[in-house]
């Protein structure tokens, strides 16, 4: 499938992360001198100069950061040249949200302003940390994941579609990428002009649609899942490796075994085609599983099982 850059465009001011964000204490946390302390063994130190990027979207992200000193930009940048402001994280804060578990592409940057010195944890340390300091880990934990919950909830990070709503074909990506945990948001060529010049600069026949904007700027053309699954950085590298355990099948049997497996000491490997989940991902509410008297969507259900997943060292989740 022919991929090719897309045209800058104006960027608008629109902030997502602030003191107003209803959930901000838990989300973006300040840790204290002892807490950092209990941290520095998990990590090394790394300095940076003013606009030198710490985080940049669409490159695997190399771990968790903790602010020593200065301040950090956090920005989100689709791939069309919108540059959204995000949040600035100073002295005491980290940045990293769940995908830093497992080196996925960042979806965010992270520009220094001004000289910057951090605690730069990589992934497996903080697979490590999360494990060796428990009261520490929830806090991070909980963090990580409400950060990637605001990215999906406010469309930030993750690709552009282009195309008209009802489209069989975007209806099929947004379900994939919704599935997977990734942000994503959908413009009309209808009403957004810069959807329009995309189309009509590349003149896709209607077998092209929708257009998928990637975050490093390539244009992807009606792609299949598998396509844009490695073009996202969402294709895992088992591969590369020899593992204790091979799971096939990412419901919520097979994430349960990864979880005991991984929690054991052994390295795990779970595929599936798709998404984690399995059918019960697909449910619109379970009322009849053990720990949840409310009841819980299946969604929701298998995100809290793919985390816990991939929270243990030597483990991957693969597809």
């Amino acid at each position: 499938m022919a991929t090719e850059n897309a045209p800058p465009a104006a960027a608008p001011a629109i902030s997502v992360g602030s003191a107003l964000h209803p959930r901000y204490e838990q989300t973006f946390p300040m840790l204290t001198p002892k807490e950092i302390e209990r941290m520095r063994g998990f990590g090394e130190i790394r300095s940076y100069k003013s606009g030198e990027k710490l985080l940049k979207t669409g490159k695997p992200g190399p771990g968790m950061f903790v602010v020593l000193k200065g301040i950090v930009e956090i920005t989100q940048r689709d791939g069309m040249g919108h540059v959204t402001p995000v949040i600035e994280q100073g002295v005491g804060q980290f940045l990293a949200e769940i995908g830093q578990l497992s080196n996925r592409y960042a979806l965010v940057d992270g520009t220094a302003e001004g000289d910057v010195e951090t605690l730069l944890i990589p992934s497996e340390s903080l697979r490590r940390l999360l494990v060796a300091e428990a009261d520490l880990g929830e806090r991070i934990m909980r963090a990580l994941i409400l950060r990637r919950v605001s990215l999906i909830e406010g469309g930030v990070g993750g690709p552009v579609l282009i195309g008209a709503p009802a489209s069989s074909n975007l209806v099929r990506l947004q379900g994939f990428l919704a599935r997977n945990g990734n942000p994503y948001h959908v413009l009309d060529p209808a009403t957004d002009k810069d959807a329009a010049d995309l189309i009509a600069r590349y003149s896709p026949s209607p077998d092209d649609l929708p257009l998928v904007v990637v975050p490093d700027g390539r244009v992807l053309r009606n792609p299949k899942e598998t396509e844009l699954a490695y073009a996202m950085g969402m294709i895992g590298g088992a591969h590369k490796k020899l593992y204790d355990v091979a799971i096939v099948g990412g419901g919520p049997a097979g994430l349960a075994t990864a979880v005991y497996a991984a929690s054991e000491g052994l390295s795990v490997a779970v595929l599936d085609a798709k998404y984690f989940g399995g059918q019960a991902g697909a449910s619109a509410r379970i009322e009849n599983y053990l720990g949840f008297p409310t009841g819980i969507s299946g969604q929701a259900l298998a995100g809290r099982a793919f985390t816990q997943a991939q929270k243990w060292p030597d483990r991957s989740i693969a597809r």
